[in-house]
């Protein structure tokens, strides 16, 4: 039997434990033949060190162990551990003697409904901001620095794409497999047109994927009420969606 076997049938049989998630690739349904097992237990207050201690030595598992009281916690929003909340998007729950665990993986899973219009907002302005950089070191012949500003924007793009569906971006190895298994409602382009476009951005900061890239932003921007932050931008910085070099 192996070890994620056994912490398995330990969570299924001791009292302690309240439940174990699946995260990671596996969770997702991204795994390969290299992918090993990203676990989640949770247990009941106090018995957290019995657990961690168990199974430190645990062979091709990734074992995070939480007491219930800091699972509930963990990754909120604003927190340190923000940065985690994708882990929990898309997660296979194992066990649960709770009830609570799905409706938990949600809340951390997902960008907070009141939170959404400002987060948008400000991934709009960075995204855009990002391209103007890039066209603007294009203009001035500075392609090593149109590159760079390309890339820094696509992360952007990437960002903003994803909240717009209310999603937070995936980790950067999985967001094909993300597009591909768990499409976009909001997307302007087909995804292997949005792939192409970005892989064109990243390749040699390609001015014209950008523009189609900003075009289509602006367009998605309006239809979902967040189009006044291209009225903002009018004026002498629009120049970038058509500027064409000699």
């Amino acid at each position: 039997m192996s070890d994620y076997e056994k912490i398995l049938q330990d969570a299924k049989e001791q009292d302690d434990v309240l439940g174990l998630i699946l995260v990671g690739s596996r969770g997702k349904g991204f795994e390969n033949e290299h992918s090993d097992y990203d676990a989640v237990m949770v247990v009941r207050d106090g018995s957290e060190d019995v657990y961690k201690d168990k199974w430190e030595a645990a062979q091709d598992v990734d074992l995070s162990v939480y007491a219930i009281s800091d699972f509930k916690k963990y990754a909120g929003w604003g927190s340190p551990e923000e940065w985690d909340r994708y882990n929990y998007a898309h997660t296979k729950i194992l066990v649960d003697k709770t009830g609570e665990l799905p409706k938990l993986c949600e809340e951390k899973g997902y960008i907070p409904q009141e939170k959404l219009d400002k987060f948008i907002d400000w991934w709009i302005d960075g995204y855009v901001n990002g391209v103007f950089r890039s066209v603007k070191c294009i203009r001035n012949g500075n392609r090593f620095g149109a590159h760079l500003e390309a890339v820094n924007s696509i992360l952007d793009l990437l960002t903003l794409i994803f909240a717009m569906n209310g999603r937070h971006r995936p980790f950067l190895g999985y967001v094909q497999k993300e597009l591909e298994i768990y499409p976009l409602e909001h997307l302007p382009w087909s995804i292997s047109e949005f792939v192409e476009k970005i892989s064109r951005v990243l390749t040699d900061a390609d001015l014209h994927a950008q523009q189609e890239l900003l075009v289509g932003m602006e367009k998605l921007a309006r239809k979902t009420g967040h189009g006044h932050m291209f009225d903002g931008w009018e004026g002498k910085d629009k120049w970038t969606m058509t500027f064409k070099p000699e």
